[in-house]
């Protein structure tokens, strides 16, 4: 201790001094803060194994490792600790996530008493053999490994960045913003910096469209909060509206970056075909044929196994309703009861199919191999003469069911279709907890984007609150409200399996899914569980959209 003080002592990034880390708490670590006692009346000193005593008559804070945000905020609330709280570690970066660092820095910025904490870790930890990014296990002659638990970082090894490393930027943002009835309300969290030192710059889009775009020089003190007026108020719109408001260097660099959505009233879009298309019922299947498609249900799967637009097959595989997806890092543990259900290998049970006009209704279940059905449904499905399919899906998950990863439709298109547009939040990855460093815009984009080099392979390139997809110039997924997309060019399954990302085995499709919901991605590799409010644990489904085929 004495040495880290002398070395030390005159950096001012230094704002206290820690005894250790995981150490237990015995007398030499009340020898040491006497010793910093003594030299320097200054600063504070931590030491979070002193916090987990009875009484803490050693710390001068309050120090934890990853507790859950709503037992955080039931401390702050109650008062119960009489010191500054801080995390010597949260927000477990493992993998996809971390999810939670905005949940945790709304705190600190609500309660003064919580000062705040740090993430673990920086930088994930591998080494690379041919090309391949190697972790515990890996090496001949190891005695003992954590497996890939050093693969834990805010960024890549290489330093490159992930969705969560944007994530952590925008939580860190030193400012917030509401936006209301052509008002947006700024507040400067600063502690230290007048806002006058930056250019704050907004701009308000709706259905993609910039509407207005200012730069400002603005006299914001610390902690104040100032209302800027703008020259637009959108109040209707097809897809969506929003505002992105940043703070500028004056060499451009980007300080933090917020987006906020504008709730519109929806347009109306142009009227789609209500002709219906004809059906024709075999045995085995449903046929439909028009100008520029040819479809075939299997009445056996209850669902689309052909889907050919102008003479073009565009379905590598059967259509499929399903709920697993790759599991996280941060899905360690839930991964594990999804396993036990067996959602992973899902079996759809078709009770009946029937035609009424351009009408199919399927009643059918999902169930994991060997276990009672989890997900009881009817889906519609209605086929009009321009090639629209609607797609109408009600039903209800059981009752001592777990919470599931994601339920939605998976599209196994043919490999070429590897282009799309979407509007949507983006252009980065981005989950229900883990949404704040995107905007609801229209992107462009394909799979070698989308995939996201994990050094275990896992979920990854999900959008929420997408309004609609179009792939290729060929078919056009449109929702009744929004959805999740998520498009790969590896399956569930082989993201599932494979330990190392030389075990994914080469592309076979291109891997749309259409989801009702996901699942958030939480940190709970080391941290708390995912908080309710983020996992699909809905118990009555409704979800629509149609698939539309492009006029070239």
């Amino acid at each position: 201790m004495e040495r880290a003080y002398e070395r030390d002592k005159n950096h001012s990034s230094i704002i206290m001094w820690s005894l250790g880390n995981e150490s237990g708490c015995g007398e030499n670590h009340y020898a040491m803060a006497d010793f910093l006692r003594k030299h320097d009346k200054s600063r504070l000193v931590h030491y979070e194994g002193a916090s987990l005593l009875e009484k803490n008559d050693l710390a001068d804070v309050y120090s934890r490792m990853y507790p859950a945000v709503s037992d955080l905020e039931k401390w702050l609330k109650e008062k119960k600790y009489k010191v500054p709280i801080m995390l010597c570690e949260y927000s477990h970066s493992m993998g996809n996530g971390p999810g939670d660092t905005w949940q945790y820095m709304d705190l600190a910025l609500k309660y003064p008493q919580f000062v705040g904490g740090c993430i673990w870790e920086w930088c994930d930890h591998t080494v690379i053999v041919d090309g391949v990014q190697k972790y515990g296990g890996d090496f001949e002659g190891e005695l003992t490994n954590d497996n890939n638990f050093c693969c834990d970082g805010l960024v890549f090894a290489d330093r490159s960045f992930k969705a969560g490393t944007y994530e952590a930027k925008a939580a860190y943002t030193p400012f917030r913003f509401t936006y209301k009835n052509g008002k947006i309300t700024l507040t400067n969290y600063f502690d230290f910096t007048n806002l006058s030192e930056y250019t704050v710059c907004y701009k308000i889009k709706a259905d993609g469209e910039v509407l207005e775009e200012k730069r400002l020089k603005i006299n914001l003190a610390p902690r104040e909060t100032a209302v800027i007026n703008t020259d637009v108020n959108p109040k209707e719109s097809l897809f969506g509206a929003g505002i992105s408001v940043s703070l500028e260097k004056d060499n451009g660099e980007v300080v933090g970056e917020l987006y906020q959505a504008i709730e519109t009233k929806k347009k109306k879009a142009s009227p789609a075909s209500l002709t219906p298309a004809k059906l024709i019922d075999d045995k085995l299947f449903i046929y439909a044929k028009g100008k520029d498609f040819e479809y075939r249900l299997n009445k056996q799967t209850g669902n689309f196994d052909s889907i050919k637009v102008r003479g073009e097959e565009m379905l590598e595989a059967p259509v499929k309703i399903g709920a697993f997806r790759a599991p996280t890092d941060n899905d360690c543990w839930c991964g594990k009861d999804w396993e036990d259900a067996r959602i992973n290998v899902p079996f759809t049970n078709v009770y009946s199919v029937t035609v009424n006009e351009n009408k199919i209704n399927i009643d059918a279940s999902l169930a994991g191999v060997s276990r009672a059905p989890f997900f009881r449904y009817r889906m519609t499905v209605s086929v009009f003469d321009d090639g629209r399919i609607s797609f109408a899906l009600d039903g209800k998950v059981r009752e001592n069911a777990t919470w599931l990863a994601r339920l939605g439709f998976e599209f196994a298109l043919c490999k070429k279709n590897k282009n799309f547009t979407y509007f949507g939040m983006g252009p980065y990855e981005n989950y229900c907890d883990m949404c704040h460093h995107v905007s609801k815009d229209k992107y462009s984009s394909d799979v070698d984007k989308e995939y996201v080099n994990y050094v275990r392979p896992q979920e990854h390139g999900e959008h929420i609150d997408v309004s609609y997809a179009e792939i290729e110039d060929k078919i056009k997924f449109v929702g009744k409200d929004v959805f999740s997309l998520n498009v790969s060019k590896y399956s569930i399954d082989q993201l599932y399996k494979a330990q190392h990302t030389n075990e994914l085995g080469e592309p076979y499709a291109t891997h749309v899914r259409i989801d009702y919901k996901c699942s958030g991605i939480g940190s709970h590799s080391c941290g708390p569980e995912l908080p309710e409010r983020y996992r699909l644990s809905e118990k009555d489904i409704s979800f629509a959209f149609d698939m539309e085929i492009v006029n070239k």
